[in-house]
């Protein structure tokens, strides 16, 4: 928990989310259990659970407890890392650099694109349009054997399937492990009835 506490002061877990979080870090210690150590992980549920969080947690712990090992082109040992990117940024990136932006996170060893969905489906960079996320995730796929990616979003797997379209959605399975996250939202604020 010391870990959890250095992300997020306070963190807290609910009752229902600690099975889920047991899995988890059966993952990220390679044991065996109910998610495939060789996928990413993608983390859905609803808004302000902590997946977010989560994934910052399990990078930190992951760290603390994976040896050092080769990652695709290296030729030298690397602590484990996983490079979060929130997907608002990384079209954002495409609209300032075009394709050389894209080039920047479609190799990262261990990439995570944070809230999935949030970002415009569209984004243009001198008049060149591209569903930017889902160009990625494809990138991603043809390099799945070398790099891990990983995800969190609020989109249910079929709202993915729906948003991204059925060519993506069905190269997912074979990269990540889907996981839902249960719990409600963490943020203070105005509660919807």
């Amino acid at each position: 928990m010391a870990i959890a506490d250095g992300v997020c002061p306070g963190f807290s877990l609910e009752e229902r989310q600690k099975p889920v979080i047991n899995e988890l870090f059966r993952w990220c210690m390679k044991l065996p259990g109910e998610l495939d150590p060789e996928k990413g992980l993608w983390l859905w549920g609803g808004i302000g659970t902590g997946k977010s969080t989560l994934i910052q947690v399990i990078n930190r712990f992951c760290y603390e407890v994976r040896p050092d090992e080769l990652i695709g082109n290296n030729t030298y040992t690397l602590p484990f890392c996983i490079r979060i990117r929130r997907a608002i940024d990384i079209c954002d990136l495409y609209s300032e650099k075009g394709a050389a932006g894209i080039r920047e996170v479609v190799s990262l060893d261990r990439l995570c694109i944070d809230d999935i969905g949030t970002e415009s489906q569209v984004a243009s960079h001198y008049g060149n349009a591209a569903n930017v996320v889902g160009d990625l995730l494809l990138r991603r796929y043809d390099m799945r054997y070398r790099f891990q990616t990983h995800a969190t979003a609020n989109l249910t797997p079929e709202e993915v399937a729906r948003v991204y379209g059925s060519r993506v959605f069905d190269r997912l399975g074979e990269m990540c492990n889907f996981v839902y996250y249960p719990g409600y939202t963490h943020r203070p604020g105005i509660r919807l009835s």
